[in-house]
């Protein structure tokens, strides 16, 4: 199955200490419906199982079956689904305790964000765990930093050691913990396409990066979206921007010229 996992980008935790701290983390009752991404050999979904109402179990490889549906019989609170979560994209969980293979990790972490769980335990790659808790100014400030920014509080709990994963990934893992503000913020899908756009030009000043990105509408209505910024906000390079700065931004755009297309 080796190299099945290392096409899937699969890293299973090797150590039962830390998948008993992860859900310990989680803070788990029984009115918790958990969502776990890549189930494996269910040794994280059995510990859910024991602690929450309902486990959402997701697993891409079909080879895992023989392991996970014995589990099925053991724990009638487990919900199995096979397929590709970002396809499948489950719904009704409040947390997310998980092992996601890493190579999907924008990815997922960008539909979870939007998904809006109470609360999130993760294992992630260390170098992405890092851009996720970035913060303005730092060159690993980027999109997903904002986003996670203005929805969670986030932070790492502990490193995790690449020789602790089944196989060995090449790179040292991070536990993250990330807790739902309690800020009823809901962005807006065009508010998130400018983020986007915006953080394609990161390291140019924002007046440069409006300008060339209306450069179409025509200098009036240039001049309305400037005339509703504060100059000290448009002199400074986007990834000097804080999230509510650079999210006031967005709202401005979609406002004075109905986003960017």
């Amino acid at each position: 199955m080796r190299s099945r996992r290392k096409a899937l980008g699969q890293h299973f935790l090797s150590k039962p200490e830390i998948l008993d701290r992860m859900v310990e983390y989680a803070e788990l009752s029984s009115s918790d419906i958990v969502l776990e991404i890549g189930a494996g050999k269910g040794e994280l979904t059995r510990r859910l199982a024991e602690r929450a109402g309902l486990v959402i179990a997701v697993e891409l490889d079909d080879r895992f079956l023989s392991y996970l549906e014995p589990l099925l019989k053991e724990y009638p609170n487990i919900k199995l689904l096979i397929g590709d979560v970002l396809k499948l994209k489950p719904t009704g969980f409040n947390k997310v305790v998980s092992n996601p293979p890493y190579s999907i990790s924008s990815r997922l972490l960008e539909w979870l964000i939007y998904s809006g769980p109470e609360l999130m335990v993760l294992t992630l790659q260390r170098e992405f765990a890092v851009k996720l808790i970035a913060k303005p100014g730092s060159p690993k400030y980027l999109y997903i930093s904002v986003i996670s920014s203005l929805l969670y509080d986030s932070r790492i709990l502990e490193i995790i050691p690449r020789r602790f994963f089944d196989p060995p990934p090449r790179v040292d893992s991070a536990l993250v913990s990330m807790r739902r503000r309690s800020e009823d913020l809901i962005l807006k899908d065009s508010w998130r396409e400018i983020l986007k756009k915006l953080f394609t030009r990161r390291r140019q000043r924002l007046r440069r990066v409006i300008s060339d990105l209306l450069e179409d509408v025509g200098s009036d209505r240039l001049g309305q979206v400037f005339s509703l910024l504060d100059e000290h906000i448009l002199s400074r390079r986007v990834y000097e921007l804080t999230p509510s700065e650079i999210l006031e931004v967005a709202k401005i755009l979609e406002r004075a010229i109905g986003g960017i297309s």
